[in-house]
């Protein structure tokens, strides 16, 4: 009864199933993102490894994955280890990884001050030190892990003649193409702009009743991967191209039905649904995007 109702309804999407490159692309995209979960666990590990023995150290670099921490964290990971060096040869270690003599020796004097006034455990022993190698470790195994998928797509996107369309969007990537391609599937089983949108779950819905007017709201029901890859897009088309900033100042200005502007959000998501729009007749023309008004208003 309750399948019925739903095909009554309309309430499904349609999913087509099919082999080759966009296959073997969704199943990579899929993989990609429990390593990102990995990646994302074990870094937060590393700091909090950092924020016992040397707090001070995740202050000089700006992520976890930085070269020049890593070398730090091989040769002298902990305060007592990092004043038994050298400046120099401290600021060579950093230069060599990260390949900037200037910042090198920036952070070699920083860092050999925070050494010397560090808050953190004095007394570190073999099991404190076991416990950062093997966060250390994990973060470089994962991040090895994510830098081959990346390439493994990007061959796979070679195959698929739609991705020249898709990267000529200024922001989007040759990951963000693998990963939109794989998701959508055969671009040809689409007939309107709208038939994506809905399979991306960016379809706008109402939550109304006789005495409240609700918000609306995206209806989250099409394929999660797809959206978030188009709200992250979204984000970078906005920096990147003058058509969709244009659009994104134009949609912070204008007012809902309750009088009130859209929040950032919720004009990020109005950007997913114009780019969707602009992808999908970039796709069905075989053309190129050209950072344009009148190309994007035409779209």
């Amino acid at each position: 009864m309750t399948l019925t109702n739903l095909t009554r309804e309309g309430k499904y999407i349609d999913t087509v199933i099919e082999d080759g490159v966009s296959r073997q692309l969704r199943t990579l995209s899929k993989v990609r993102e429990k390593i990102l979960r990995q990646n994302t666990g074990a870094k937060n590990m590393l700091h909090a490894v950092l924020d016992d023995y040397f707090p001070e150290l995740k202050h000089l670099f700006y992520a976890m994955n930085t070269k020049g921490l890593w070398a730090v964290l091989e040769n002298c990971p902990f305060s007592e280890d990092v004043l038994k060096f050298d400046k120099t040869a401290i600021a060579d270690i950093i230069t060599k990884a990260s390949r900037s003599k200037t910042d090198g020796a920036r952070k070699a004097a920083a860092l050999y001050l925070a050494a010397e006034t560090s808050i953190g455990l004095k007394r570190v022993g073999d099991a404190d030190r076991y416990r950062l190698t093997v966060c250390l470790n994990e973060v470089k195994r994962t991040e090895r892990m994510l830098q081959e998928i990346k390439k493994e797509m990007k061959e796979l996107l070679k195959h698929l003649p739609a991705a020249q369309s898709l990267v000529s969007i200024p922001g989007v990537g040759h990951l963000s193409a693998a990963i939109f391609l794989g998701e959508l599937g055969n671009p040809a089983y689409f007939h309107h702009a709208k038939q994506i949108i809905k399979y991306a779950g960016y379809d706008p819905q109402e939550s109304d009743s006789g005495k409240r007017i609700g918000r609306k709201v995206i209806s989250k029901k099409g394929r999660w991967l797809l959206r978030k890859c188009l709200y992250l897009m979204s984000v970078r088309v906005v920096k990147h191209s003058r058509f969709f900033r244009k659009y994104y100042q134009r949609r912070l200005k204008i007012k809902n039905r309750f009088g009130q502007l859209l929040k950032k959000k919720e004009a990020l998501c109005a950007i997913a649904i114009k780019l969707i729009k602009v992808i999908f007749a970039l796709l069905r023309d075989k053309r190129a995007f050209q950072d344009t008004v009148r190309f994007a208003l035409a779209a």
